[in-house]
């Protein structure tokens, strides 16, 4: 028997849904499909069983347990019901793309047991715990857990195989899509008008292509034209600088995208010479689509991120939105040549990592 149990979102469930429901689903990040689908594309036997579970079906009926995770270590999620549940099946289980969110190491006694407790008990069913980069693997160090692999994403291996970047042409820029970060849309994110969140929002809305929706759900429920409030069409007319509803709604329907599958995404990011925000798995989409990525980095799960997977990036506080007026001199700036490298050698570790694990792949 070589079944693999997947921890995750359910992607067959999500592209018969949209607006509101299909974010619920999709975890509140369509970003997370990226890293999902991954698993699906990359090991042979994988099959859905969620996040809620009978443990001794899944003893019965499987022969590891898969976690496609996330910044999962944190102060405020407890893990520990998770760890029950694996710990009663007395599986295997292999985790990847953990990350941690703490914001330094003294606050890793604000990580709930639970939490530790699952590290530990996959430590102690894999041949070590998947992170993301050196920031986590030392989080994770710190809670008592030695036998940490440094992985990245693997989301970027979703084709079985390093991608590869189209050329860029100077001069021919012209299609530029943007991914910025907005979870919620209030009275505070508008009082802030030097945000560069909000100032690449501004810029998107008026130059870009195409603008990236992962998890705003303000825009997600207009591009399906689902009811709002008027509150919300307030704020969000203050918030791009528009004063007119039908024109913000336009210009929304008009550039604005989501997304309940990866075939539709990368089929859009495609038609971009250029892809460049604050989503790390919207840099990853563009890279799976050929399409140049420029990351900006703003939190630590960003930077981490960029570190080990060599990302072309550029920090937040040095980042100037004017700069996307000048958009060739930003891609000079950019090692696209290392990031591809790289990724080679990522790819070599996770299948190393894959094998150590008696994990069968689709490679």
């Amino acid at each position: 028997m070589n079944k693999v149990g997947i921890v995750g979102i359910d992607l067959k469930q999500l592209p018969s849904l949209s607006g509101k429901q299909a974010l619920d689903a999709s975890g509140n990040n369509f970003g997370n499909m990226l890293f999902t689908n991954a698993a699906y594309q990359q090991l042979a036997g994988a099959r859905h069983i969620g996040f809620n579970w009978e443990p001794r079906k899944v003893k019965d009926e499987y022969s590891s347990i898969f976690i496609p995770a996330a910044n999962w270590i944190n102060k405020n999620q407890d893990w520990g019901w998770l760890a029950e549940l694996i710990e009663k099946t007395d599986l295997p289980c292999v985790v990847v793309g953990l990350g941690s969110q703490v914001d330094n190491i003294s606050d890793v006694k604000s990580i709930p047991e639970g939490t530790k407790k699952l590290l530990a008990v996959i430590s102690e069913r894999s041949s070590g715990v998947g992170v993301r980069g050196d920031f986590t693997a030392e989080v994770i160090n710190h809670c008592g857990i030695k036998n940490v692999e440094v992985l990245g994403c693997p989301s970027i291996f979703t084709f079985g195989c390093a991608p590869k970047l189209r050329d860029i042409t100077p001069g021919e820029m012209t299609r530029i899509g943007v991914g910025p970060t907005r979870y919620v849309l209030n009275a505070t994110n508008d009082s802030n008008r030097f945000d560069k969140q909000r100032q690449l929002y501004q810029f998107a809305i008026r130059e870009a292509s195409s603008i990236y929706y992962q998890s705003e759900q303000y825009e997600i429920k207009e591009l399906s034209r689902e009811q709002q409030n008027e509150t919300q069409h307030q704020l969000a007319q203050s918030y791009y600088g528009i004063n007119n509803r039908q024109t913000l709604r336009n210009a929304l329907l008009e550039k604005g995208k989501y997304h309940t599958s990866l075939s539709s995404w990368l089929a859009d990011v495609k038609k971009d010479d250029l892809y460049i925000g604050t989503r790390i798995h919207g840099a990853i989409a563009a890279t799976l689509a050929g399409t140049p990525p420029i990351l900006i980095t703003h939190d630590n799960r960003t930077k981490e991120l960029a570190e080990t997977m060599a990302v072309p990036n550029i920090g937040i506080e040095e980042f100037n939105v004017a700069r996307l007026y000048d958009v060739e001199s930003l891609i000079n700036e950019m090692d696209f040549k290392k990031y591809l490298r790289r990724t080679e050698m990522n790819f070599k570790k996770l299948k190393q990592f894959y094998s150590a694990n008696s994990l069968k792949t689709k490679f």
